[in-house]
């Protein structure tokens, strides 16, 4: 009985660690791009805007996958459809890594976030489905970090290869990566999950979880309800989802050139310099849970976040004048780190928390896919804004946006509050 028990304990661990590679190793494949965007400009001549449309057109594409894939993803193999997807991706950062041809690479990369846009629906279901409710907060924070993990790896070796000269590699590197990955899911996957199931009931057993009721993501005949306050709640978190995106990813894409063009600095470390988001940003879903367990409230949880980005911003804005690269990075990088830990409250911690009370896989595929709006919208429009009227106005959008979410988290937070109020009344009377 030990030897079981010792080897379910085994097989659920690998099992996390099989999806947070993923996860992972699919940043690899789809941030290289941005990672390298300043040397794509110079190398094909292309504009802020044009450079960013690429980014548009894979985000456009990720973002309405997520979604899609979030409705259907419960009826997925997952064997076969992660491993489909990585092979291909691959596949298609090959290609763009030896064109000539940049006008049809944002064809390739809206491929490739339609592809890619599977992963965390997928992941996040599979997860909800084999993971006790006591290890949740535990899988919800692995799986935070993979973002700002495959952000920090591509970040660095895309700065190495631009100082070598052969930015491409960046490119090549997923087109190696991410095929491997896939072979590694595939033959590994049947007998993880199939022991990580057993363990996931035996514990919610034993915990008083009913395992059916807690599992009802992956057995179609149990219907989960969302109440109005629930939906309301789910709409906000979007709307704070694309906003989130709107500033890290805007972040992620443009703080090479920003440092480039505002202060002068060489390419290769701009882009270094850009490790401290991710490094930062690794920490993120850790802050992001230990906030919801100090006051238990995502929509707080969140205004908090917003509220130091916020201050962040209009902070790098008061020091425009002073051109002090180290203010700006410190701004930002905090700035990254907080709206990773706000991306991970909504996306990550949000979803697995809910276990039971909602479709996990499918709440974290709109959220996310949400979210991919505040990207398709960074991408190209802080270009063309940067473009037409400089970076300085860049800052004040980001400002404004994220200025928006506090104010909307103050305004539902105090309706909250006075519908709570008139409920007592009426009970009362």
């Amino acid at each position: 009985m030990q030897e079981r028990v010792k080897k379910q304990m085994t097989a659920s661990g690998w099992l996390l660690a099989l999806c947070w590679l993923v996860y992972t190793c699919s940043l690899i494949g789809k941030v290289n791009y941005s990672a390298t965007i300043t040397q794509v400009e110079a190398f094909f001549s292309v504009s802020h805007a044009d450079a960013g449309m690429v980014t548009t057109f894979y985000f456009f594409a990720y973002g309405a996958g997520q979604i899609f894939n979030g409705v259907f993803c419960k009826k997925y193999n997952l064997k076969y459809v992660i491993a489909g997807s990585l092979f291909i991706s691959g596949m298609l950062n090959l290609i763009v890594g030896i064109t000539p041809n940049f006008a049809i690479i944002k064809w390739l990369w809206l491929v490739n976030g339609m592809l890619l846009s599977v992963l965390w629906p997928c992941t996040i279901r599979l997860l909800s489905e084999t993971t006790s409710k006591r290890r949740m907060v535990r899988a919800s924070v692995i799986m935070g970090t993979t973002t700002a993990t495959g952000t920090l790896i591509i970040y660095g070796l895309s700065s190495l290869f631009t100082e070598l000269g052969i930015f491409r590699f960046a490119f090549y590197t997923a087109a190696v990566v991410l095929p491997l990955v896939a072979l590694v899911w595939f033959l590994a996957f049947n007998k993880l999950v199939k022991v990580a199931k057993e363990q996931s009931e035996r514990e919610d057993i034993e915990d008083g979880v009913v395992a059916l009721q807690a599992q009802s993501v992956s057995n179609p005949k149990v219907k989960v309800k969302m109440t109005k306050s629930m939906l309301v709640l789910v709409v906000i978190l979007c709307f704070f989802s694309s906003a989130t995106y709107f500033i890290k990813d805007g972040l992620t894409t443009w703080i090479p050139s920003i440092l480039k063009e505002e202060y002068g600095l060489p390419a290769s470390l701009s882009i270094l310099l850009t490790l401290c988001l991710p490094i930062l940003g690794i920490f993120g879903n850790l802050f992001a849970n230990t906030l919801y367990k100090m006051f238990g409230d995502f929509i707080i949880v969140i205004g908090l976040l917003f509220l130091g980005a916020t201050l962040l911003i209009g902070g790098v804005i008061a020091a425009l004048s002073l051109y002090i690269v180290v203010i700006t990075l410190i701004a930002f990088s905090l700035t990254y780190f907080l709206s990773c830990a706000a991306n991970s409250t909504a996306t990550s911690v949000f979803p697995l928390q809910m276990k039971g009370k909602i479709n996990s896989g499918l709440i974290a595929g709109v959220v996310t896919g949400c979210g991919y709006v505040g990207s398709t919208i960074s991408s190209y429009g802080l270009g063309a804004v940067a473009d037409k009227w400089g970076w300085s106005t860049v800052f004040w959008l980001l400002f404004t946006v994220s200025a928006v979410v506090v104010a909307i988290s103050v305004v539902y937070k105090l309706v909250q509050a006075l519908g709570k109020k008139r409920n007592q009344a009426d009970k009362v009377a």
